[in-house]
């Protein structure tokens, strides 16, 4: 039985896609935005993503170039289930994806163009290269200054952020697995350990929070997920400052 991921921040549409899926007799796991479907698919190694575009924290087409690039994660195809057809096609992502469902979607079409695609896609061997993990860590980077750039950066978008610099990392180690004299993963590698240990040693300034598992800081230094006070809706361990 294949197993498919639905993504889709609308909780009516996500339960309605699944039940119809399910009804088809395909296995459904269901995530509601793009960091817990990233997540979703480490943890389940779904046979397709069915990927709404417009999320927040993670938008489905960073999902999908994330899905793309990395090598362990390249060969599952994605559906896009939108009413964005013109700026997907616009931004490439149409490229990146297998096939694509305008909303509102007709469940015959809906089931055809899953099954489809599932065909198609089963006998796709893996190729993995150094140069395939490498590029996979630089476009790990490049969304670590997308996001820092950011006024509310680690407020928001602080658990993504330390995220993409913990797969960056592994992602240039396994190009150096492959090959221990690739350059560029070498290169990058180097200058990304530096950063981390100095992001590391700012994190470790502060201790982590049993209930929410933010940090706060130590010795009346500011909430660092909160540095202009405290929230309206406390936290329990701020009692304990």
């Amino acid at each position: 039985m294949s197993t498919v991921l639905v993504v889709e921040d609308s909780r009516s549409q996500r339960e309605c896609i699944s039940h119809q899926l399910a009804w088809w007799g395909l296995n459904v796991i269901q995530a509601s935005d793009g960091v817990e479907a990233l997540e979703k698919i480490q943890q389940n190694s779904p046979d397709l993503v069915l990927l709404d575009v417009v999320m927040p924290r993670i938008d489905g087409y960073n999902v999908c170039r994330l899905l793309k690039a990395n090598p362990e994660t390249r060969n599952i195809p994605v559906v896009f289930l939108t009413v964005k057809v013109q700026q997907l096609a616009l931004y490439g992502a149409i490229e990146l994806a297998e096939a694509y469902i305008s909303k509102p979607w007709q469940p015959r079409e809906l089931i055809g163009t899953v099954k489809r695609v599932l065909l198609d896609t089963q006998s796709w061997a893996e190729n993995v290269s150094a140069d395939a993990w490498t590029e996979y860590g630089i476009l790990n980077l490049n969304l670590i200054k997308l996001y820092e750039c950011r006024a509310d950066a680690w407020t928001k978008y602080g658990l993504q952020i330390t995220r993409f610099y913990e797969d960056a990392l592994a992602a240039f180690g396994q190009a150096l697995q492959i090959d221990i004299h690739h350059s560029k993963a070498t290169q990058y590698k180097a200058t990304l350990e530096k950063d981390w240990a100095i992001l590391r040693q700012k994190l470790e300034e502060t201790k982590p929070c049993q209930v929410c598992q933010y940090y706060y800081g130590k010795d009346g230094i500011n909430c660092a997920v909160y540095p202009c006070g405290r929230p309206e809706e406390l936290c329990r361990d701020w009692d304990y400052r």
